[in-house]
């Protein structure tokens, strides 16, 4: 152990509170650095009565808390509290400072850094063992951080839901969070656990009231909430129904497959190989490029199903191409019509799933909307389960995601030392 340091110097070197006077610090055996510091003598008010005065001096206490980390070392303040007996007589009490909560465990200041760990996803269990304090304690400065973050009421929103717990590797069944994201700012407004019509309708109902335009997958249960909402417009994701088509085609593909060599595929046989160039637009191909797919998937499928399937995905894209939604309607009838005559029954199955969302579809037209800001949400939403090895609390699972994801990052900015010219010159 150390011994005790002179003051000078070491009270901006501890970012100490300022109202704080450094006595003395040193480096105890377990490699922390140890502060000791006291208020100075002042007015103070008496938490029986409230009378505010120069209490006189009763006796003295000691109140050891964790403090910010200096040059990556551990620190904790030992602060040496006076014990006040009231000028009235209705007691003792001991003085307070605003920089440390009574009883506390860690000072506001390791709260706040805490905290700010959090929000750049920081596990709670790596800040809590920076700071030598428990696990509930980091998490309740957490919650208590994620309730001051400030109300969003957006008019455009997305619904989707992500899972929350596996349960795969335990008796429990999957359970599912259902995210509301403003698709303006791309932040999530909140979340619920459960995926269907009611933790739906109830994140509209409480958070989003007002919301105009609501972009949802092809999920009858989030369809049938956002209906709940007066004048609001449901926009079916133009992802999830492109999504859907290359599914149908993957399924032809694989089915005929097996019906034309008897086992799944192989790296040299010509479905197999085709299997990727097939999920790209014809209209990223030229001319020639898409014949000598043709020509591939002739050789490959003498019945042409792949062929026609992959031509239904295409007309499915080129709805969205459209300039206007009568354009759009033109091309979805095109695509029905291709769909009936060529009977593969996988696109056919493809069509029955469009049709009931007709209207949702032609209303991307109106509105413009996709769920992709939401499905960027819901990437941030994932790596907080994966830096946390996942979650069992929704509760806590809620306030990490707020933190993270449902307020604008705002990193400080700090002033370069060296010009960027000189930077660049030093590792030449």
């Amino acid at each position: 152990m150390s011994q005790p340091t002179p003051v000078q110097g070491w009270s901006e070197l501890l970012l100490a509170p300022p109202e704080f006077i450094l006595i003395d610090a040193y480096i105890d055996e377990n490699d922390e650095l140890v502060a000791n510091v006291e208020l100075p003598r002042d007015v103070q008010p008496c938490t029986g009565c409230g009378v505010i005065g120069l209490h006189p001096l009763h006796d003295w206490r000691r109140h050891t808390v964790r403090h910010l980390p200096v040059a990556g070392r551990a620190t904790r303040l030992v602060w040496r509290k006076r014990l006040l007996a009231c000028l009235e007589g209705c007691g003792t009490f001991v003085e307070r400072t605003p920089s440390i909560a009574p009883g506390a465990v860690w000072s506001r200041a390791a709260a706040r850094a805490a905290v700010a760990a959090s929000q750049a996803n920081i596990p709670i269990d790596t800040t809590r063992k920076s700071f030598g304090v428990g696990w509930n304690t980091v998490m309740r400065a957490v919650i208590a951080a994620a309730d001051l973050v400030a109300q969003l009421r957006p008019t455009r929103v997305g619904i989707d839901e992500t899972v929350m717990t596996t349960g795969r590797l335990t008796q429990r069944r999957r359970q599912f969070l259902t995210a509301l994201v403003c698709l303006d700012t791309s932040l999530v407004v909140a979340v619920a656990q459960g995926r269907d019509k009611g933790s739906a309708a109830a994140l509209l109902a409480d958070h989003a009231p007002d919301a105009k335009v609501v972009a949802c997958d092809l999920f009858s249960g989030f369809k049938s909430a956002a209906d709940t909402l007066e004048d609001a417009i449901v926009v079916a994701d133009v992802f999830h129904l492109v999504s859907l088509g290359l599914t149908a085609l993957d399924e032809v593909r694989r089915r005929r497959q097996q019906q034309i060599h008897g086992h799944r595929g192989h790296r040299d046989d010509p479905l197999f190989r085709l299997r990727r160039v097939l999920r790209v637009g014809q209209e990223r191909l030229g001319e020639d490029e898409v014949a000598k797919i043709f020509d591939r998937l002739r050789d490959a499928d003498t019945d042409d199903e792949v062929a026609a399937a992959w031509v239904a995905v295409d007309l499915l894209r080129r709805v969205y191409q459209a300039p206007d939604r009568d354009t759009a309607h033109r091309r979805l009838v095109t695509f029905y019509e291709w769909l009936v005559a060529v009977d593969v029954p996988e696109v056919t199955r493809l069509a029955t799933t469009i049709g009931p969302w007709q209207d949702e579809v032609l209303a991307f037209f109106d509105t413009r909307a996709s769920n992709a800001p939401t499905e960027s949400a819901n990437v941030k939403i994932k790596s907080i389960r994966r830096a946390a090895r996942g979650f069992r609390n929704c509760t806590n699972y809620a306030a990490r995601i707020r933190l993270h994801a449902g307020q604008p990052r705002s990193l400080p900015t700090t002033t370069r030392i060296r010009p960027y010219s000189a930077a660049a010159a030093a590792y030449r």
